[in-house]
C-alpha cells in the first residue's frame, strides 16, 4: 500500500482494541477514504470511516495522509481540534481549541488570586521564542505552579508543554534557532518522528501498536528524559503505569547519543526486568549506539564482580538462610525471633556496616519500629555478631552480601566503570546495593538517575540516599499520570493501599495525592468461593472466556501470593503462554487482563511476613503496610480487566 503517517495516539488507541476490531480497521487502511466534516475548526482535518463504530482521524497535508486517531468520536475530535507547526521546533502541533477556549476563563481568576505565577520572570518575547503560540500564552500567563502546569499535560501541545515543563523547572530560554514555515503541514510531520511514524509497512509498525509506549513519550515524560542535564543524582517517581521505566531507557539513549563514548549502565531490580529493558532499548536506540550501554539487574551486576575476583560463588539456599536466623533467635534466649533478628541485622547491623558493639550502640535504626535500650542492644550483639562472622568470613553469600562485596571492589579502582548510571525501581534496593551504585560512577553532573515508586516497595528495606553518598539536591521528579491502568482498576488498588504518602528515601515525603488514570473501564470483579478447588474452577472459566473474546493468551497474566497456590494455578490451567507466578513475579510486568487468585484471610496478608505484634507493633505495622504494597502492585499489572478472588474468608486487606 501507499506510504502512511501514523501518530503515536492512533498506535496507542489501535493497540487497545480487541484482535478482531485490529484486523478490521488494518483492512480499513487499504481502502481508507477520507472526508470533510462540516463545522470543523481546522478545514485539514478530516475523518474516514473504518468499521460500524469506529473512524480515523486524517490530516493529508500532503501525498502521505497522517491518522491522529481512531475513535467512536472521530467527528466530534475532529470538530475541537486545529493542527500548527512549532515556530521553534518546527513539528506538527495538535490543540483542542474548545478546550482551551473553556478552561481560560476560570484558570484567569485562579491567576488573580495567586501570589506569584511561575513565568513571571519570562517575556512574552522569550516565551514565544521558544514555540510557545499565541492561545498557549495566554493560558501560560495564568499557571501558578509547576504541579498546575502538570495538570493541562493532556490539554496542552505536546512540544509546547513540554518547553513550558522546563522553563518552569528552572531552565533558561533558548536563543532563537531556524526559522519555519508556518503554513507547511507536511514539513512539519517530516520533523516529528518523536510522535510520528512514516512507514511504508503498516503491518510490521501496527504489530508493535500494543507495546508502543516503549518508543514513544508523553509530554512529561520527554520532559525529564531529555532535560539537557542534571547538576548531580537526579530521582523521578511515579505511580505505575506513569511510564517510569520507559522514561528511564530515553534518558539511557539521551546520555548515549549526547556523548557515544561515555559508558552507561542500566541497571533494574531483576533479571526478568533486565532482558526486558534490553529488548525495549532495542526499539528507540539503533546497535551501534547500543554497545555504550550495559542493561543489568542490581544481582547479575554485583555477581560478575565478584565472580570475576573470587571465582564461582555458592549462594545459601532458603533454607539454610532461615536456620541461620533460628539459630541466631536462640542465641538471645528466644527473646527476639527469628524475623526480627535477620532484618535487624540486614537493615541496622549489615546496612550500616557495623563491625562492633559500639557500631551497632550509634547505628541508625531508621525504619526498624521497635525502639532499643542501650542493654537490649547489648543482649542481641552476640547473636548478631555471629551471624557476621558466618555470613562475611566462611566464603559462603548471599545477594546483599555480594553486593556489598562488589561494591568493595569498585570503590578501590580510581577508574570508575561507567560514565552515567540509570537505575530502575530502586525503591526496593538495599544499603548495600546502593553502595554499588554509588561506587560504579564517579560523582558529577548526570551520575546516577534514579527511577522508582516508594509505594510500591515489597522488600521493607528504608534508606536515606543522602547518608549513601547520593544527595539529589531537589533535583527530583514525579509523575502523576497512569497511561496503562484504568481509573477503576486505579482507584480499587489506591483503597488496597490505604496510604497515600511514604517516605521518599530522602527525609521527605512522596504522596500520590493527584495521582489519576486517562483511562476509563469494568469495574474490578471480586469474587469468592466455598473452596481452593472451586476458586481455581472459576478461574480456568475466566481465562477461557477471556481468551474467547478475543484476549491472546500472553496478554493475560494470573498471580497469588505465595509460590504453592501459583502452582497450583500453573497445574489447573495447563496452558504454557498464559504467565502465572506469585504477586512478586509480576512486578515491572503488564497484561490487559489479571486474575488474582488466592486472596484469602490467612494467606494475604502473609503470616511468615509479618513481624509478630507483640514483639514489635510498629515493625507489624510497616509490614502490614508492605503487604498492602504487594496486592497494589499486582492489581495494577491490569491495563483493563481485574479479576480478584478468595476462597473460605476473604482477605482483611481488601477495600
Amino acid at each position: 500500500m501507499a506510504q502512511l503517517a501514523l501518530h503515536v495516539e492512533f498506535l496507542g488507541e489501535f493497540g487497545r482494541l480487541e484482535p478482531g476490531q485490529r484486523a478490521q480497521v488494518r483492512a480499513a487502511l487499504d481502502r481508507l477514504t477520507p472526508e470533510q466534516v462540516p463545522g470543523a475548526r481546522d478545514p485539514r482535518l478530516e475523518v474516514a470511516r473504518l468499521t460500524d463504530e469506529l473512524s480515523a482521524v486524517v490530516a493529508a497535508p500532503g501525498d502521505v495522509p497522517l491518522l491522529l486517531g481512531v475513535r467512536r468520536d472521530a467527528e466530534a475530535w475532529a470538530r475541537s481540534h486545529v493542527l500548527s507547526v512549532n515556530a521553534a521546533s518546527g513539528v506538527l502541533e495538535i490543540t483542542d481549541a474548545d478546550e482551551l477556549e473553556r478552561l481560560l476563563p476560570d484558570l484567569r481568576k485562579a491567576a488573580d488570586e495567586a501570589p506569584t505565577l511561575l513565568f513571571a520572570r519570562l517575556s512574552d518575547a522569550q516565551l514565544r521564542g521558544a514555540g510557545i503560540s499565541p492561545d498557549v500564552l495566554a493560558v501560560a500567563r495564568t499557571v501558578g505552579t509547576l504541579e498546575q502546569l502538570r495538570e493541562l499535560a493532556g490539554i496542552l501541545p505536546e512540544a509546547q508543554y513540554a518547553t513550558l515543563h522546563l522553563l518552569g523547572d528552572g531552565l533558561p530560554p533558548t536563543t532563537s534557532g531556524p526559522e519555519f514555515d508556518l503554513d507547511d503541514l507536511a514539513g512539519a510531520i517530516r520533523r516529528s518522528q518523536g510522535r510520528i511514524a512514516l512507514t511504508d509497512d503498516v503491518d510490521a509498525l501496527l504489530s508493535i501498536a500494543p507495546s508502543r509506549q516503549r518508543a514513544f513519550l508523553h509530554p512529561e515524560q520527554e520532559a525529564v528524559a531529555y532535560r539537557p542535564s542534571f547538576a548531580g543524582p537526579a530521582t523521578m517517581f511515579g505511580g505505575p503505569g506513569t511510564g517510569k521505566t520507559v522514561t528511564a531507557l530515553h534518558r539511557v539513549r539521551h546520555l548515549v547519543l549526547r556523548d557515544p563514548t561515555s559508558p552507561v549502565l542500566f541497571v533494574t531490580f531483576s533479571d526478568e526486568l533486565s532482558v526486558a529493558a534490553e529488548r525495549d532499548l532495542a526499539q528507540i536506540l539503533d546497535e551501534r549506539h547500543r554497545v555504550a550501554v550495559r542493561v543489568a539487574s542490581v544481582g547479575q551486576f554485583a555477581s560478575e564482580l565478584v565472580t570475576e575476583r573470587y571465582g564461582a560463588l555458592r549462594l545459601l539456599t532458603d533454607e539454610e538462610y532461615a536456620r541461620l536466623w533460628a539459630d541466631a533467635s536462640r542465641r538471645t534466649g528466644g527473646t527476639y525471633g527469628p524475623a526480627f533478628v535477620r532484618r535487624e541485622w540486614e537493615s541496622v547491623v549489615f546496612g550500616n556496616d557495623v563491625a562492633d558493639l559500639d557500631g551497632y550502640l550509634a547505628a541508625d535504626r531508621r525504619g526498624r519500629g521497635r525502639r532499643l535500650s542501650t542493654g537490649q542492644k547489648q543482649q542481641l550483639w552476640p547473636a548478631l555478631a555471629e551471624a557476621s562472622r558466618v555470613l562475611l568470613a566462611t566464603g559462603v553469600w548471599t545477594p546483599l552480601t555480594v553486593a556489598d562485596r562488589a561494591a568493595a571492589l569498585l570503590a578501590e579502582r580510581t577508574e570508575k566503570p561507567f560514565a552515567h548510571v540509570v537505575a530502575d525501581e530502586v525503591q526496593d534496593l538495599h544499603p548495600a546495593q546502593w553502595r554499588l551504585l554509588r561506587a560504579a560512577v564517579a560523582p558529577g553532573p548526570d551520575d546516577l538517575f534514579l527511577t522508582g515508586d516508594p509505594h510500591q516497595r515489597i522488600h521493607g528495606y528504608r534508606v536515606r540516599l543522602d547518608r549513601l553518598g547520593v544527595d539529589v539536591g531537589g533535583r527530583s521528579t514525579r509523575l502523576m499520570v497512569n497511561y496503562r491502568t484504568t481509573a477503576e482498576i486505579l482507584d480499587w488498588a489506591m483503597r488496597v493501599l490505604s496510604e497515600s504518602d511514604s517516605d521518599d528515601l530522602d527525609g521527605g515525603i512522596d504522596s500520590m495525592r493527584g495521582y489519576r488514570s486517562v483511562r476509563h473501564g469494568p469495574e474490578p470483579e471480586v469474587v469468592g468461593y466455598p473452596t481452593a478447588t472451586a476458586e481455581l474452577d472459576g478461574l480456568v472459566t475466566t481465562v477461557r472466556a477471556w481468551h474467547a473474546d478475543g484476549v491472546d493468551w500472553s496478554d493475560i497474566g494470573v498471580a497469588a501470593r505465595t509460590p504453592s497456590i501459583a502452582r497450583s494455578a500453573v497445574s489447573a490451567l495447563g496452558l504454557p503462554d498464559v504467565t502465572v507466578g506469585t504477586m512478586h513475579d509480576l512486578k515491572g510486568l503488564e497484561f490487559r487482563r489479571v486474575a488474582l487468585i488466592g486472596v484469602t484471610g490467612g494467606t494475604l496478608p502473609d503470616p511468615a511476613a509479618l513481624t509478630p505484634e507483640d514483639d514489635d507493633p510498629v515493625a507489624y505495622a510497616l509490614d502490614l503496610q508492605q503487604e498492602r504494597s504487594v496486592l497494589f502492585v499486582a492489581a495494577t499489572r491490569a491495563s483493563d480487566v481485574l479479576r480478584v478472588s478468595w476462597w473460605g474468608s476473604p482477605s482483611s486487606i481488601l477495600p
